[in-house]
């Protein structure tokens, strides 16, 4: 069993049934603690569409309504999220279905439409912000370069500037990328 795709809390621990096929394999739900008994399970499988993927949890009877769902969702968009070309995770839930639209929205999921019969929610994965971290480190790296060279005014000048070219620059890549895999345009 490979170690990085073994996702675990303090109250549960996602583990998927086939590491070859992740993305539409199941993926068993357990508790950690206790029993450590099959709890629910968890899966991607369905249709993927630029940049989206579709999220389904189930959890047996006996073990809903105690945040067990909550953080298995938290938990599974955690993980598609570390995936580069992932920007959004999607479930379906019934329209009747109360407890998993409680459950996706303590997840911050946020409902995009439906019909009479089910709704559709998504959570998005957040924009870069490389110009922040670029613009800390360019000030401290220039403010050194600037007691180095006995001109501290200079050194932060030269370490803001290269800080927001770069930072800029990481960001409209990330931009670009987004904009590629999900065939929309960023505001």
């Amino acid at each position: 069993m490979d170690k990085k795709n073994l996702l675990k809390s303090s109250q549960i621990t996602i583990e998927p049934s086939d590491e070859a096929d992740l993305w539409n394999a199941d993926w068993i739900i357990s508790l950690t603690k206790g029993e450590k008994n099959r709890i629910g399970k968890a899966s991607f499988a369905g249709e993927k569409v630029r940049g989206t993927v579709p999220l389904q949890v189930e959890l047996e009877e006996e073990y809903r309504n105690q945040g067990y769902g909550t953080e298995a969702i938290r938990m599974m968009v955690n993980w598609a999220f570390r995936h580069a070309s992932v920007y959004e995770v999607t479930a379906v839930t019934e329209h009747e279905n109360d407890k998993a639209v409680r459950a996706l929205e303590k997840a911050e999921f946020v409902y995009r439409e439906g019909d009479r019969h089910t709704e559709r929610y998504s959570i998005i994965k957040g924009k870069s912000n490389w110009l922040g971290i670029y613009l800390v480190i360019g000030i401290c790296l220039g403010l050194i370069l600037g007691i180095v060279l006995s001109a501290p005014k200079l050194g932060f000048g030269i370490g803001l500037i290269a800080s927001i070219i770069t930072g800029a620059a990481m960001d409209n890549s990330e931009k670009h990328k987004r904009e590629k895999i999900t065939g929309t345009k960023d505001e």
